[in-house]
C-alpha cells in the first residue's frame, strides 16, 4: 500500500524518540514511553506499507450497482476472523447502514496473505496477538425502501391532518370541460444542442402553468361548466424512484432528485385544483403511465388527502389501469394505451351498461406524445399530444412531434362540441 506524505515522513524519521513523537504528534513524553511509542508505530507503518493495494484501480475493489439500488461489492479486505464471520461488521467497514441496506448475499474467501498486530484492551496494555487475513468479499446488498410503495405512501398521508378549505358555491353550467394534460415527464433532462430543445423541471413548470392558464382561458370564453374532468398520472413525473428509473427500472436522464421532482409536481397539481375549482367541481382520476405507476398515485393521493372533507372535489384513487367517465350521453375512457388493439372491445366489455347509454364513446389515450385518432365500432380511439420536450434516446431514434396539450368541452346532450389546442412555441 502507498503510504502518504505524513507517514513516510514519520517512518523515515530518525533521532530522539521523544523528539520525534513531540515534532509529529505535538506531544511530551518520557524517553522510555516515546520509543516505545515509535516502535509500534513504524512497525504499524511498515506493515501497513507491505499491504497491497485495495483501491479499484488495482482491479481488486468492484462495484456494481443495478436499477433498483442493488449493490454488488467484490472486495480484497483485510480482516480478522471475527470481523470476517459478521456480515454486519463488513456490510459497516464497507461504508453500508445496516439499518439502510438489506443483506442479499455473503459470500467471503479466505488468501494466504495476512498481518498480525497486537491489539489493546481495558484491562492491560497489550493482549495477546491477532491476525488479520485477507479475504476475498462478495457482497450484495439491496437498500431499504429505495422504491416507494403505495402502502407506505397512504400509511403516511393517512396520518396526515387535513387543511380546512372551503367548498365554493357555483352555479349550473351547461357542459363538462376535460383537461387532460398527458405525459408531462416532470422531472425529465434534454439539452437542446443534442436534442433541439432544452427541458428541466424548472422549464416543465413553466410550460405546465402556461399551457394550463391558456386552456381554461380559452375554455371560459366558450361557456358555463357543471363538471370539470380533470385525469392525473399518464407519466405526468419522468422517474417512479430514487435510482432515476422508470417504474420498469429503466433509467432515464433526470433533472433532480425525485423528493424535489415530487414536491414540484403536487404544489402544480394544487395549483391546478385551485384554479379549476373557481369554475366547477372538480373530478380527479388517477391513470396509470409506464414511467411513474408510484409516484402519480401518491400525488394523487396527496389530493384526496387535502382535498377530502371539501364537497367539490372529488379524487378516485381506484388503482385500475383504465379509468371511465359518464357525462350524459357521452362516456370518456382512459387509458396509457397499452393494451394495443384490444383497446377497440374493452369499453363494450368493461362498461356495458354505459356502454348501452351513450351516443359518443372516446377512448383518450397518452404514450407516444402525438395526436392521432381512429373510429372503430362505435368508439372513437384518440392519442392525445404532449408538451414535453425530446430526450436524448427520442432524439436518436428520429421520434419527433408538435408540443400541444389539448382540452375537451362536452354537451350533456349533443356530444363533444370544442377540441382546444395550446401550442408551445419555445
Amino acid at each position: 500500500m502507498i503510504l502518504d506524505r505524513f507517514d513516510q515522513d514519520v517512518l523515515s524519521a530518525s533521532g530522539r524518540p521523544e523528539d520525534i513523537i513531540r515534532e509529529f504528534y505535538g506531544k511530551k513524553i518520557g524517553k522510555n514511553n516515546a520509543g516505545k511509542y515509535v516502535t509500534g508505530i513504524k512497525t504499524h507503518l511498515k506493515a501497513k506499507q507491505r499491504m497491497p493495494e485495495l483501491d479499484g484501480k488495482s482491479g481488486m475493489s468492484e462495484v456494481i450497482t443495478k436499477y433498483d439500488g442493488t449493490k454488488t461489492i467484490k472486495r480484497m479486505m483485510m480482516l480478522s476472523e471475527s470481523d470476517a464471520d459478521d456480515p454486519t461488521r463488513v456490510m459497516q467497514l464497507n461504508g453500508l447502514d445496516p439499518l439502510k441496506w438489506e443483506l442479499i448475499k455473503y459470500g467471503i474467501r479466505r488468501n494466504d496473505w495476512d498481518v498480525t498486530m497486537k491489539m489493546k484492551n481495558d484491562t492491560k496494555m497489550w493482549r495477546e496477538k491477532e491476525t488479520n487475513h485477507l479475504f476475498a468479499i462478495d457482497l450484495v446488498v439491496k437498500p431499504i425502501q429505495s422504491v416507494l410503495s403505495t402502502d407506505y405512501i397512504v400509511q403516511v398521508f393517512e396520518g396526515l391532518e387535513t387543511p380546512k378549505i372551503k367548498t365554493i358555491k357555483h352555479e349550473p353550467g351547461n357542459y363538462l370541460f376535460e383537461l387532460p394534460i398527458m405525459d408531462l415527464h416532470l422531472g425529465k433532462l434534454a439539452w437542446g444542442e443534442e436534442t433541439g430543445d432544452d427541458y428541466d423541471l424548472k422549464i416543465a413548470e413553466k410550460v405546465y402553468k402556461e399551457t394550463v392558464s391558456d386552456l381554461i382561458a380559452k375554455a371560459q370564453i366558450l361557456g358555463t361548466y357543471e363538471e370539470i374532468l380533470f385525469p392525473v398520472g399518464q407519466d405526468y413525473f419522468h422517474i417512479d424512484n430514487s435510482t432515476s428509473a422508470t417504474t420498469a427500472g429503466t433509467p432515464v436522464d433526470t433533472d433532480s432528485r425525485w423528493e424535489k421532482m415530487f414536491a414540484v409536481g403536487v404544489n402544480l397539481l394544487v395549483w391546478t385544483l385551485e384554479q379549476l375549482r373557481q369554475i366547477a367541481p372538480v373530478f380527479v382520476v388517477y391513470v396509470p403511465g409506464n414511467h411513474d405507476k408510484i409516484l402519480s398515485y401518491c400525488a394523487v393521493y396527496t389530493l384526496y388527502a387535502r382535498y377530502k372533507e371539501c364537497k367539490d372535489v372529488n379524487v378516485n384513487l381506484s388503482p385500475t389501469p383504465r379509468k371511465y367517465y359518464r357525462f350524459g350521453v357521452n362516456l370518456i375512457g382512459f387509458s396509457h394505451g397499452k393494451e394495443g388493439k384490444r383497446i377497440e372491445h374493452l369499453m363494450q366489455q368493461e362498461r356495458p351498461e354505459d356502454w348501452g347509454k351513450t351516443l359518443y364513446r372516446e377512448w383518450h389515450l397518452g404514450d407516444l406524445h402525438h395526436e392521432e385518432a381512429k373510429e372503430i365500432g362505435g368508439v372513437k380511439i384518440r392519442r392525445i399530444s404532449s408538451v414535453t420536450a425530446t430526450d436524448a434516446w427520442h432524439a436518436e431514434k428520429g421520434y419527433r412531434s408538435v408540443r400541444m396539450a389539448q382540452a375537451f368541452i362536452w354537451d350533456k346532450e349533443k356530444g363533444r362540441q370544442f377540441v382546444l389546442d395550446s401550442n408551445v412555441n419555445y
